[in-house]
């Protein structure tokens, strides 16, 4: 397995948790030259602060309750960073993964990454273009995984990045009504994203080590990030369900996917932190 090596000149800013949890310290011992170790990130799912519970509802900053019953969503292209700012790039063939709330799916494990203390992470939301323009064949094993997770349109129309389904109350409407708001690209825009976040401490890859860096994952950014999109706002012409899967809200729930995620602590040490 290769890696490349890039040279950076300067990282985010360092991200913000929304959950108070215990840390390991910053690096120590030797790093070994020519070892390699892996490294674990854990997706925790959350909304508004809270953990999020299929079924159970939260209220966002425009008074409407949502109940979330599906969220299954794309991450890919990791890439660990150290403190000069050196890039490992994990191997882009098997740098897609997905996460599945329902089904309890949370964890990216990634393997044979060389020994190093690491300040940063970067990783993608959805599918790049690059990699989907490779064509079905290259990528028939991770499109296979993603259509059983109902994240995939046609091949034509290529994947969902993120899936996210439920019911909605606001005050215009006090019974539920149901929504759908599905990412991906599509021939008009390219809504794949990326993210980069300052690890709070160094997640230190050391032989028979494997740091776990456990993110929290606001899926109320989603609609009421920097830019606020109603549901209500987006009812069909019957009034009867909010459907976004294209158009100039789904440019804005793309970029809002980018406020998600967040950093909560990192676990150092051998063995995997989460199930």
């Amino acid at each position: 397995m290769k890696f490349n090596y890039i040279k950076t000149v300067a990282l985010a800013a360092i991200a913000t948790a929304f959950i108070s949890c215990s840390s390991d310290d910053d690096a120590t011992g030797e790093v070994i030259g020519d070892t390699y170790g892996d490294v674990e990130f854990y997706f925790d799912n959350g909304a508004a602060g809270n953990s999020l519970i299929l079924g159970v509802p939260f209220t966002n900053s425009m008074d409407e309750a949502l109940t979330v019953n599906k969220l299954n969503y794309i991450v890919s292209n990791f890439v660990l960073i150290d403190a000069d700012g050196n890039e490992v790039v994990y191997p882009k063939e098997e740098s897609y993964f997905i996460t599945n709330q329902q089904d309890e799916v949370k964890t990216v494990h990634l393997e044979n990454v060389p020994a190093g203390d690491y300040k940063a992470v970067r990783f993608g939301i959805g599918v790049d273009e690059q990699r989907y323009l490779q064509g079905e064949t290259a990528q028939q094993s991770f499109w296979d995984l993603a259509a059983a997770n109902d994240l995939t349109w046609t091949w034509s129309t290529g994947y969902r990045f993120v899936v996210f389904e439920g019911t909605f109350t606001s005050p215009e409407n006090a019974e539920p009504l149901l929504f759908k708001v599905h990412q991906g690209s599509n021939t008009e825009t390219d809504n794949y994203r990326e993210v980069t976040l300052t690890l709070p401490t160094t997640a230190r890859v050391r032989e028979g080590e494997t740091p776990s860096i456990h993110l929290i994952t606001d899926v109320n950014k989603l609609l009421d990030g920097e830019t606020k999109i109603s549901l209500h706002d987006n009812l069909n012409q019957a009034g009867t369900a909010a459907a976004i899967m294209g158009g100039e809200n789904l440019i804005k729930i793309a970029d809002n996917s980018t406020e998600m995620f967040t950093v909560d602590h990192v676990h150092n040490g051998a063995g995997h932190h989460h199930e």
